[in-house]
């Protein structure tokens, strides 16, 4: 019975050995403890600086953190404290512990193949899947920029998609256990917007699933199926309670539940993401056909990606005058998609995307109405903007939808499915026996191959391969005024823009000639096979070989060894300047406005200034929305928002000017501060208004609703006190000693999920001040003041996390001993 049970396992081992090798090779710097230099992970270690530092005195992290933006809740960056994500072990084990990104990778990799024998294809064609999906162009790209919890996300993908087959499989025990199990990892991977396109391809799938039930009048079976399927999403998604409730809370609060102010210019709706914002990152309806040919539009932005050598614009910038070349270098840019700016394209590979197409004709494919259908549905979302009729709707009618942006993202879920879709075209044309044969059953496959390529040589005839920006330029210089300057950049414009225009087109022409060339390959070796020159086995593999040849030689342009650095090098990023070494001299509680570079920056540009001074900027993709309101209502008309500057505490401005920026901001009000008279205003967008001109020292505004009675009784007190006396981020205490009751007004954010305020340990409101700030009346006399931060959604949701976590364990342990009796019954 062993030698059995290892033979059935030694195909998986083999493919686990495959996955390992080809992910330490392709990453294998990591081994050596080297890493990459990632721009967001770098971010991420600025705003997450505050809460490790707190960490390594108490022993765990706090729950809000100082570091950006005046305050915001920690859990946002660093996760929730005190979580003992149990199942989170699996991670671990599924990864071998390997280091990023071979872990990630290998981890992709295990994950599609388990989906592939789900499925019930053989080892062979599993192992190419598996590293096809892993090594999509795409994934490198992310890692290289320090998309990690993408990457995780989309690594689990496969495992969900493939336990909830199993599930409408009948396998109900396996199926829902391992539902439980996906999903509370797929959710852990900490990546909504993935988890939510997951949902997507679960919903089409289910869809289709049930029409065929119905069909078959199964209703019984679909009644077990949906309730089991629902019991096991929900005991995963309880797993990840404190994540997902925190996250879910604080987006209500944030830029993502939208504004109660809304201004032309806002980011927000009342309810989410404004149209624009939402739509920002879309690409042409024709630009999906980058999955199959990566450089029908560029490629990547940075001209870096391409050979200097074969380029005729950087051949047209090197002849032209140094003065005038350094002035057009930045417009070298080979990118002209709809999303402006790509670090790469996500791209499937033309043997994936030519067996995905072939897939669509196999007789055994019963998958494949409900993933062509989510792969349109997920190409119109993608379009975004140049869609825009359909994607406004979609952001109104699809549920959630409107709290995402960047739409060209969903081109995950293609990607996903036309490796699903590769599989069956694989297995079927393979098991054909000649060339006539498949020609005469895949018809419709080349009917779509014959569209796929027609479509890219009517782009290739028809446009003229010039970004709108590059048009633009061309119509500046055209319009300048001045005859000699006009005279010194008409012709090297023209020239520049003609030649970026030519590589392009260059591009193109590689790709469809490389995509040819793969395709005839595939051909020659079936034909090979069919006449018995090489069998089935050696036919898979070099099938396989050449696929993965092709992705790897865009993968290695963009994640290859020399992206990798010492870890000691990596962390010269945040060796602090003289700057900032002068200013840390200041041991008080205070806050800094970075503006080496501009004003728009200090908000938007990087978290990196968080790692050694608190900041009123940094970078967040979802800020508190009541700070972006003062954000684009106050900051951004620096300097004259002086009464902002001085009530955030803003005691030192950086420009870069040493002479200057350690000098202290005389009029930031500290701390806290009793103010001289109140003014009510009608609403928010009144008490913005007010703060364009006011005395924030003397004068509180609150709105309206916001009154609470004791402020009738307040009076002002020149010889009253109030001080810090300690600041634990969630936990902040203060003395105040005065004759009168008092309004005294705290430089800290408001926000009312989980901040309360004690005087001498009996609870008092806390008042949203000065449309950011808190607020509180303090009775005459001296008092102890304590702002303690303890949600309690946070606290009930662990203990929900544990009970959902012990279900998946009792379930893991059920299934193994049933497992194990079977094997000693067959004995």
């Amino acid at each position: 019975m062993s030698k059995s049970f290892f033979k059935s396992l030694l195909p998986h081992i083999i493919a686990v050995v495959i996955f390992a090798i080809v992910a330490i090779v392709y990453a294998k710097p990591a081994i050596e403890g080297k890493v990459l230099q990632q721009s967001d992970i770098t971010q991420w270690k600025g705003m997450a600086q505050d809460a490790f530092q707190f960490k390594d005195k108490y022993g765990h992290f706090p729950l809000w953190s100082n570091s950006m933006f005046g305050g915001m809740p920690g859990y946002q960056i660093t996760g929730v404290p005190g979580f003992e994500y149990s199942i989170g072990m699996f991670d671990t084990i599924f990864t071998l512990g390997l280091p990023e990104p071979i872990g990630l990778f290998f981890l992709a990799s295990i994950c599609f193949y388990f989906l592939a024998q789900v499925l019930g294809f053989n080892t062979i064609i599993s192992i190419i899947g598996a590293l096809a999906y892993s090594y999509a162009t795409y994934n490198p790209i992310i890692v290289v920029v320090g998309h990690i919890t993408k990457m995780h996300s989309l690594a689990y993908l496969p495992f969900f998609i493939g336990s909830l087959i199993l599930l409408f499989q009948r396998k109900y025990l396996v199926g829902t256990t391992l539902t439980a199990l996906a999903t509370a990892l797929f959710v852990q991977g900490n990546h909504v917007q993935i988890n939510y396109y997951g949902l997507i391809i679960a919903v089409f799938m289910s869809v289709y699933y049930l029409i065929v039930w119905i069909k078959a009048k199964e209703f019984k079976r679909i009644y077990q199926t949906a309730c089991l399927a629902i019991i096991a999403g929900l005991i995963g998604i309880a797993a990840n309670a404190p994540l997902l409730v925190s996250t879910y809370e604080y987006g209500k609060q944030s830029i993502r539940g939208g504004s109660a102010l809304i201004t032309k210019d806002s980011k927000t709706t009342a309810t989410g993401l404004n149209k624009d914002y939402a739509l920002s990152y879309s690409i042409f309806k024709s630009e999906a056909l980058v999955m199959m040919f990566p450089n029908i539009y560029g490629g990547a932005s940075d001209p870096n990606v391409i050979d200097p050598a074969k380029s005729k614009a950087i051949e047209v910038l090197q002849q032209m005058q140094p003065q005038v070349a350094q002035q057009l270098q930045s417009f070298v840019q080979f990118y002209w998609g709809g999303i402006g700016f790509t670090a790469g394209p996500p791209y499937v590979g033309i043997i994936i995307c030519f067996l995905a197409i072939m897939g669509f004709s196999a007789k055994n494919n019963t998958h494949k109405w409900w993933i062509t259908a989510t792969i349109i549905f997920s190409l119109m979302l993608a379009s975004g903007s140049y869609f825009e009729s359909f994607n406004v709707f979609m952001l109104k009618a699809l549920p959630l939808y409107n709290k995402f942006r960047a739409p060209s993202m969903i081109l995950v879920v293609p990607t996903f499915l036309l490796g699903i879709m590769a599989l069956y075209g694989l297995a079927a044309i393979t098991a054909e026996n000649s060339i006539k044969a498949i020609w005469a059953n895949y018809k419709p496959s080349f009917v779509i191959l014959g569209l796929v390529f027609g479509t890219v040589l009517f782009i290739y005839f028809s446009t003229d391969f010039k970004s709108e920006n590059e048009k633009q330029l061309i119509t500046q210089i055209a319009q300048m005024t001045d005859p000699n300057q006009k005279a010194a950049f008409e012709a090297p414009v023209n020239d520049l823009v003609n030649a970026i225009a030519t590589d392009r087109q260059t591009l193109i022409e590689g790709d469809v000639t490389k995509a040819i060339i793969y395709i005839v390959l595939v051909f020659v070796l079936l034909f090979l096979a069919f006449k018995k020159v090489i069998n089935q086995t050696i036919l898979l593999i070099s099938i396989g070989c050449i696929a993965l040849f092709d992705l790897f030689q865009l993968d290695v342009k963009y994640l290859k060894h020399d992206s990798f650095i010492e870890a000691a090098e990596n962390e010269n990023a945040f060796t602090p300047s003289a700057i900032d070494i002068a200013i840390k001299r200041d041991t008080s509680h205070y806050r800094v406005l970075d503006m080496r570079y501009g004003i728009q920056n200090a908000f938007n540009g990087g978290a990196l200034i968080a790692y050694h001074h608190k900041t009123v900027g940094g970078y967040n993709a979802a800020k508190l929305s009541i700070y972006q309101d003062l954000i684009e209502n106050q900051w951004y008309k620096f300097p004259n928002c002086l009464p902002t500057v001085n009530m955030m505490n803003t005691k030192y401005v950086i420009t870069g000017n040493m002479a200057t920026d350690t000098i202290p901001n005389p009029a930031a009000l500290g701390n806290a501060w009793f103010v001289k008279a109140i003014k009510l205003e009608k609403g928010p967008a009144e008490v913005m208004k007010q703060l364009d001109n006011f005395d924030p020292k003397s004068l509180a505004i609150i709105e309206e609703k916001d009154n609470v009675d004791a402020l009738k009784d307040v009076q002002y007190d020149s010889l009253a006190t109030i001080d810090l006396v300690s600041n634990f981020n969630d936990e902040v205490n203060y003395t105040s000693k005065s004759n009168k009751q008092q309004f005294a007004v705290f430089s800290e954010v408001y926000y009312n999920l989980g901040w309360k305020a004690y005087i001498d340990g009996v609870e008092t409101p806390i008042v949203k001040t000065n449309y950011v700030l808190r607020g509180l009346v303090i009775p005459a006399g001296q008092h102890t003041i304590k702002f303690e931060f303890k949600p309690s959604s946070i606290k009930n949701s662990i203990i929900a996390a544990g009970v959902a976590s012990s279900i998946v364990w009792l379930l893991l342990a059920l299934v193994a001993f049933l497992g194990f009796k079977k094997m000693r019954n067959n004995k």
